[in-house]
C-alpha cells in the first residue's frame, strides 16, 4: 500500500544498500524459507518466485489474483513470498546473483534499480498483450519509467485527500463540505479544536503532523515542485516550497508546539485501528490515503464523513483543478533472472486492466490505468474513491522525483518539517536541505559516470 513506516511513519525513508550490487557473499541471507505454495504446484510447473512487500489483507488479495494467473494455464506457477525490507534485499539478492523471479518495489526504488542494473528494462520485451505509456495515468507512466525507457508495472498507486468528519463539521456551525482552501482549512481547524482546561488538545480540528508520513507533500498545494526534470535539480528552496513550510509552522503557534506534537505522538502506533485519529473521533480533518476507507468501514461503519482534495494555497490559478504528489507499487523483473520471458508473461498478466481495477478495489485505491471499466466506481468499496482517481488524473499533480537519492533527499525535507515545527527559520532549513540534496545528486552522477567509463554497470 505504501502507507507503513519502516523504522520511522514514511516509506520513502527506507534506506536502500547501494552500494551492495555484487555483494554475492551476501545474497543467501537474503533469501527466505520456501513458503507452504511449494507443496500445492502442479508437477511440471516452472516455479516463479514473487518477493513483496504487502502482508495482511493486501497480501490476501493479491494472492486471489494470482491464483487466476496459476489456474489459467498450465506451464508456470507463481509463488508470492512475503519480504520485510524489500528493496535493500532484493538488491542483495540480485547482486549476489540469485534473484527472485519478479520483485514488488516502491515507485521511489525505480532510478535505483534502473542505474544499478537491477531490474531489466521492459522494451527489452515484446509489446504484446502489454498497454504501454498510453495505457496507464501521464502521473503513473512517470513513476515507471527512468530516462526515457519503462522500468516496471504498477501493481496499485495511491495519492492523498482531505477526510472531514461531517458531524463534527455541523456541530460547528460549519458547512459539511470539506475545505478547498488553506485558508479555509485553517479556520475550521481553529473552529473544531477542542482543549481541557490545561491546554492539551482534546480533540485536534487539523494537524499537518497527523500523521507525520508526508513531509514533502505540502509544497505541491502551494504550486512548488521538489525537482526539476528538465535540469535534473533540487528545487527544495521553490519560494512555493518555503510559503508551505510557513503555512505548516503556524500551527504550533496556533496549538501550542508541545500540545499539537503530544496529540500526534499519542496516535503514531494507533493508525488504522479503531483508536485510529479520525475514525474515533479525536480528529475533525486528516490528510491520508484512499485506504482509508477500509479501515473506516472495518472499525466504524456508521461515522458520517467526507473526502476533497487536499485544500490549495489562496489564490493559485485553476484553484478547481486539484494537486497531489502520486506514488505507486510497482513490479520489476530482475535482472539475470532465471526466465526473463517467464517473468515478463507473469508481470504482463498484472497489468491487465481487471487484475488492476480488482488489485485496486481490494485495496481501496483508484486505479492506475488511463481507463477504467463501466462498473469500476459502481462497484467499488470505497465510496470517496473519486476524489483521489481525480488527483491521481490532475495535469496539476506531480509524481515523485526521479533520482536514486530520493530516500534520503525526503529525510533531509522531513528534518526541514521538524525543524520548522521548533520554530526555525523555514527558508534557511530548505536552502540547507537544497544544498544537500544537490550535492547527493551530483556525487550519484558522478560514481555512475566513473562506473561507466571504468565499463562497468552505471
Amino acid at each position: 500500500m505504501g502507507r507503513v513506516p519502516a523504522g520511522t511513519s514514511n516509506p520513502v525513508t527506507r534506506r536502500v544498500a547501494i552500494g551492495t550490487l555484487g555483494a554475492g557473499a551476501l545474497a543467501w541471507a537474503a533469501w527466505p524459507r520456501q513458503p507452504r505454495e511449494h507443496a500445492r504446484a502442479p508437477r511440471g510447473r516452472k516455479i516463479l518466485h514473487y518477493w513483496e512487500k504487502w502482508t495482511g489483507v493486501e497480501a490476501v488479495s493479491l494472492q486471489r489474483v494470482i491464483d487466476v494467473f496459476n489456474q489459467a494455464q498450465n506451464r508456470l506457477w507463481v509463488v508470492l513470498v512475503p519480504i520485510s525490507d524489500i528493496s535493500s534485499k532484493a538488491m542483495v539478492a540480485i547482486g549476489g546473483g540469485d534473484p527472485p523471479d519478479v520483485c514488488g518495489l516502491f515507485s521511489y526504488s525505480v532510478p535505483l534499480y534502473a542505474e544499478a542494473g537491477a531490474a531489466m528494462p521492459l522494451d527489452e520485451f515484446p509489446r504484446e498483450d502489454w498497454c504501454g505509456e498510453e495505457g496507464y495515468l501521464p502521473n503513473v507512466w512517470k513513476l515507471l519509467t527512468h530516462e526515457g525507457r519503462p522500468w516496471a508495472g504498477v501493481n496499485t498507486c495511491y495519492t492523498l485527500g482531505l477526510y472531514v468528519n461531517r458531524a463534527h463539521l455541523r456541530e460547528a456551525g460549519l458547512s459539511e463540505s470539506p475545505p478547498r482552501t488553506i485558508g479555509e482549512l485553517d479556520a475550521a481547524a481553529d473552529a473544531l479544536t477542542r482543549t481541557d482546561a490545561r491546554g492539551r488538545i482534546d480533540r485536534a480540528g487539523f494537524l499537518p503532523n497527523l500523521p507525520l508520513w508526508w513531509p514533502y507533500s505540502w509544497g505541491v498545494l502551494f504550486d512548488g515542485r521538489l525537482y526539476d526534470r528538465a535540469t535534473g535539480r533540487a528545487t527544495a528552496d521553490d519560494p512555493c516550497n518555503i510559503r508551505a513550510l510557513e503555512w505548516v509552522a503556524t500551527y504550533p503557534k496556533r496549538f501550542g508546539r508541545e500540545a499539537a506534537g503530544a496529540f500526534a505522538q499519542t496516535f503514531s502506533r494507533s493508525t488504522h485501528s479503531p483508536q485510529d485519529p479520525f475514525i474515533s473521533g479525536r480528529a475533525s480533518m486528516i490528510v491520508q490515503g484512499p485506504w482509508l476507507a477500509n479501515f473506516i468501514r472495518a472499525h466504524n461503519p456508521g461515522l458520517d464523513y467526507a473526502a476533497a482534495p487536499v485544500p490549495l494555497a489562496d489564490g493559485l490559478p485553476e484553484p478547481d483543478v486539484p494537486r497531489g504528489l502520486v506514488e505507486a507499487d510497482v513490479l520489476i523483473i530482475p535482472r539475470n533472472c532465471r526466465d526473463p520471458e517467464a517473468s515478463w508473461e507473469f508481470l504482463r498478466f498484472m497489468q491487465r486492466r481487471e487484475v488492476q481495477e480488482q488489485l485496486a478495489q481490494a485495496h481501496c485505491k483508484s486505479s492506475p490505468m488511463r481507463d477504467v471499466s463501466p462498473g469500476f466506481f459502481a462497484a467499488h468499496p470505497g465510496r470517496v474513491v473519486g476524489v483521489f482517481d481525480a488527483v491521481a488524473r490532475s495535469p496539476r499533480s506531480d509524481a515523485l522525483p526521479p533520482t536514486r537519492v530520493w530516500p534520503q533527499y525526503a529525510d533531509l525535507l522531513g528534518g526541514a518539517f521538524e525543524a520548522a515545527w521548533r520554530g526555525a527559520d523555514v527558508a534557511a532549513a530548505l536552502r540547507d536541505v537544497q544544498s544537500r540534496a544537490q550535492r547527493l545528486i551530483d556525487e550519484s552522477a558522478a560514481l555512475r559516470a566513473r562506473r561507466a567509463a571504468r565499463g562497468g554497470v552505471p
